[in-house]
């Protein structure tokens, strides 16, 4: 194949190859995140579920719509599109910590239970949700439970100072080297109207901002 006959063919494989990059790159989300970001609360749901309506599923739209309904106090609203997220991505833990929070702001103390359960079957291994449902259980006057999950969070951190305060109810030993309950000083609590940072799971439930950057 001489040089000049080859021009055009190389040419047209440059052309294949950027509209394939070009379409990759392309998010269909992108104009109702945009649109969404510069709204707040109720109003910017309305934008994020006309964009799921009309293209379908999004990771970002979802998680988008929860925290927007977390923002405006729709407890509710937002564990059931944790739930509509969670059947399209079954195993995607951030729907899974949205719906944890939004049953604990609701204070619906039992649903919290059970979302922070249904974590530690996917994520045994999860040693801070494990320590947020043996802290729930102290809450809540269900010492034994709380010295059960404690037994298994020594056995990985044998510092644990929770634990070991929560064992102390059941057994002399550890009511002997537990440490005393310390007052913990109050946080400043993030403000909704903070520029967002990237994303950490565990921010969830902390109550960190959870808008992604448009």
């Amino acid at each position: 194949m001489t040089p000049r006959k080859a021009l055009p063919i190389i040419a047209a494989a440059i052309i294949a190859l950027a509209s394939c990059q070009s379409t990759d790159e392309y998010d269909p989300a992108e104009p109702y995140i945009s649109e969404g970001y510069a709204l707040t609360g109720l109003e910017a749901a309305d934008a994020y579920r006309r964009g799921l309506d009309e293209i379908g599923d999004s990771e970002e739209l979802y998680y988008n719509l929860a925290y927007s309904y977390l923002e405006a106090g729709e407890w509710d609203k937002a564990a059931k599109v944790a739930d509509e997220a969670l059947m399209a991505y079954p195993e995607h833990l951030r729907f899974m910590y949205l719906k944890a929070y939004a049953y604990r702001s609701a204070m619906k103390l039992y649903s919290y239970e059970c979302a922070l359960k249904d974590i530690l079957e996917f994520d045994p291994g999860n040693m801070a949700i494990r320590t947020m449902l043996m802290e729930h259980y102290v809450s809540i006057g269900r010492k034994e439970d709380a010295a059960a999950i404690a037994g298994t969070i020594i056995e990985h951190d044998p510092r644990n100072q929770g634990a070991l305060r929560a064992l102390a109810a059941r057994s002399a030993f550890f009511s002997a080297i537990a440490p005393d309950e310390e007052e913990k000083p109050l946080e400043k609590e993030r403000l909704w109207t903070e520029p967002p940072f990237l994303y950490m799971p565990l921010g969830i439930l902390n109550g960190e901002r959870l808008l992604s950057q448009p």
